[in-house]
């Protein structure tokens, strides 16, 4: 069982927040949200309460297999511009072990050129901000270079989190949550 940790912030894109959580936790994975803010429940993108199992500051220290940037123009934003989310994203992928960023959320990679030389996609929106910071941008549903998995939107999600499952190891766990929720592979 691995542990995932998905940041949760204000204006986080709710289907890509959630999505992904359950797909991980479907497939057999110890997921903790953390919010970004002294409050574990935030807005989201859409106007809907998204809460946290607890606050960032108090799991900053520890480590995780995974670590999963929801988009949202929101979440993007305070991804890019919190050291602290920084600072985590720098030491996963350094560290080796895997970063999930999606839609809007690739924007927080641009500052400490945590893609450069890496393959990404995003959502269109954000290319302008994040392709000339990578070594190419690709136009796919999910791109994985090494242990930086990124996707692009919202209707990305659910391949996302199965894609996810599959390579914590266990593609046979990916399909049986896949055809238990009727989700295309």
């Amino acid at each position: 069982m691995a542990t995932v940790l998905v940041i949760v912030a204000p204006g986080a894109e709710e289907i890509e927040t959630i999505a992904v959580a359950d797909v991980l936790v479907r497939g057999g994975h110890a997921v903790s949200m953390a919010s970004t803010t002294a409050l574990t429940t935030v807005l989201g993108s859409r106007g809907l309460p998204l809460t946290a199992h607890t606050r960032y500051d108090d799991v900053a220290q520890a480590f995780f297999d995974v670590v999963y940037l929801p988009g949202g123009k929101g979440s993007a934003e305070t991804c890019r511009d919190d050291p602290r989310i920084q600072d985590l994203a720098e030491r996963q992928l350094t560290s080796g072990r895997m970063l999930a960023v999606i839609c809007a959320a690739p924007i927080a990679l641009v500052p400490r050129r945590l893609c450069a030389g890496r393959r990404v996609t995003s959502s269109p929106g954000v290319r302008a901000e994040v392709e000339p910071n990578c070594a190419a941008w690709i136009d796919q549903r999910i791109v994985i270079d090494r242990n930086l998995i990124t996707s692009q939107g919202a209707g990305t999600a659910i391949e996302l989190g199965l894609m996810l499952v599959e390579l914590l190891g266990s593609p046979d766990a990916a399909n049986q949550v896949a055809n238990a929720m009727l989700a295309r592979r």
